[in-house]
Order: structure tokens, then C-alpha cells, then sequence
């Protein structure tokens, strides 16, 4: 028999958004989740753009036109992975709601711990 308690550990947010977007269990590829907060991998993921950008353009209007043009293509990946993720927690919620498989199946008593 299955213990629901390890079955409801195992959810990991980094690798549900790998299987929605990739379609890739993050494992079979031998990856795994990150455990830096959000702040320190962004920088690391920013900072050598940065330095070539910078090493490239060190000053200028050259420089603040790329800055300019790489910052707006980043804010609209921003805004529409953050909507996309809101409209699929958000069918997620309700689909889970409509569904409710434990209240369905007399298991309301597992269902009252978490």
C-alpha cells in the first residue's frame, strides 16, 4: 500500500515547470533541483551576460541601446511566463476542485491532515 504522505513529498516545483515546458522528467536527465534561492539564480544566470555585454559595449549609446533592447525582450518573457503560469495554476485549481477524487472515494479521513 502506498503512503500518501511520501507520495505528496515527492511534488517538486522545478520539475513540474520542467515537464509543462520541456515535457522532461529532470531526473531522467540526470538534473537536479536547484537549491539556490531565486535571487542568487538570477545573478548567476545574469552576471556573465553582463560582463560580455559590457565587454563588447563598455560605454555609450551603443551600450544603452543593446541594454535597452535585451531588458525589453527579458520583460516580455517575464510577463508571459507569468501569465501563462497564473492561467495553468489557475486550470489546475479549478480542475482539482471539479475532480476531487479523495471526497469522491471515502477518503476523507487521509484528506484531513494536509
Amino acid at each position: 500500500m502506498r503512503n500518501l504522505k511520501e507520495v505528496l513529498c515527492r511534488v517538486n516545483i522545478q520539475e513540474v515547470r520542467t515537464f509543462v515546458l520541456d515535457g522532461l522528467d529532470r531526473e531522467s536527465w540526470g538534473h537536479k533541483p536547484d537549491t539556490d534561492s531565486y535571487e542568487e539564480r538570477l545573478q548567476k544566470a545574469e552576471k556573465p551576460f553582463w560582463e560580455f555585454l559590457t565587454s563588447l559595449y563598455p560605454e555609450g549609446k551603443e551600450q544603452d541601446a543593446v541594454y535597452e533592447m535585451f531588458c525589453g525582450a527579458i520583460l516580455a518573457n517575464q510577463e508571459v511566463y507569468t501569465e501563462l503560469g497564473m492561467w495553468l495554476g489557475a486550470n489546475l485549481i479549478l480542475e482539482l476542485l471539479q475532480l476531487n477524487p479523495i471526497k469522491g472515494q471515502g477518503h476523507e479521513e487521509d484528506n484531513k491532515e494536509g
